[in-house]
């Protein structure tokens, strides 16, 4: 079962654990670690001085270094806090300050899902549990996710698989078909966002071919260990920022998407550091945790 659930801590198959480490060493692949991209300012001079050289949207291994909150708006510079805005009362009608933290300054796909990829595919491969050179990343979701894991994929010299509902935005197929190695690895299945059953109907087609490993983010751990250790450090950073010039300030609720529950992880961050309460959101027209509802909705995530 912690095969299954990405939570092993120890090489699973040598083997499989070397040839990762040959392909990685031919094409100058070094990962970062977790801790290095909750504070990105301990990233090693060299490859920030390398990193100037690359564009954020390039499939290059180095953006792996900018898999972090603390990007500039331009995506390729380091900023001392996660960008954000502040919502004040005038705007919401709420009392308390709301802290918006933006999350499209991330690299290749302007979106965070890039992080729960990386959180999701690292661990497999330096446990050896994921080969490169046999084996096929398969990414369920309905959009960023597997924009996410195939762009990870790619720049991490290993073969990444979307599925994705048909119905899903034209410019996440253009963005798909721009990275993808070959067509047949963007899969369409029935339906639109909410259609996450069709989604996994299909892997489940897939699973029975022993090259694919399926990276379901609604149950690998190392989605919400990777928000847990790094986009909640994240947000706790704006926040004391924030308290530094406001101390009276009470971080008193934490509030995202459901989704696969990996942003959320971020809440548990905060509610350990400051007793901060976490409140789930989801789309009326697909009420799964308050009514057990299911429907189309069309926020794309």
């Amino acid at each position: 079962m912690s095969k299954q659930l990405g939570l092993e801590t120890q090489v699973v198959d040598p083997s499989v654990y070397a040839n990762s480490v040959m392909r990685f060493r031919e094409a100058g692949i070094r990962l970062p670690t977790l801790a290095q991209l909750a504070e990105p300012w301990t990233i090693p001079a060299e490859v920030h001085d390398a990193l100037a050289d690359v564009g954020p949207d390039d499939a290059h291994p180095l953006n792996l270094f900018r898999v972090h909150w603390y990007n500039g708006a331009d995506r390729r510079t380091l900023e001392a806090v996660p960008d954000h805005v502040v919502l004040p009362k005038a705007l919401t009608g709420v009392d308390a300050p709301i802290i918006v933290v933006l999350g499209e300054h991330f690299p290749m796909i302007t979106a965070h899902k890039v992080l729960a990829a990386y959180g999701c595919l690292a661990p497999r491969l330096v446990t050896g549990q994921f080969d490169p050179l046999h084996h096929r990343a398969v990414w369920p979701s309905t959009g960023n996710y597997c924009r996410g894991g195939l762009a990870i994929s790619k720049i991490m010299q290993c073969r990444g698989v979307a599925v994705l509902p048909e119905g899903m935005s034209q410019e996440r197929f253009d963005w798909l078909e721009r990275w993808a190695l070959e067509r047949r690895d963007i899969i369409r299945t029935p339906g639109t966002e909410s259609n996450v059953k069709e989604i996994y109907d299909e892997c489940a087609r897939l699973e029975q071919v022993p090259s694919n490993v399926i990276f379901n983010q609604f149950c690998e751990y190392g989605n919400h260990l990777v928000h847990y250790a790094v986009t909640g450090r994240a947000l706790a950073h704006v926040f004391k920022h924030l308290q530094a010039d406001q101390p009276a300030l009470r971080l008193f609720g934490f509030v995202s998407a459901t989704g696969s529950a990996g942003t959320l992880a971020a809440g548990d961050w905060l509610k350990d550091e400051f007793g901060t309460r976490i409140a789930a959101m989801e789309a009326v027209e697909c009420p799964t945790l308050l009514a057990n509802g299911f429907g189309e909705h069309n926020i794309q995530g």
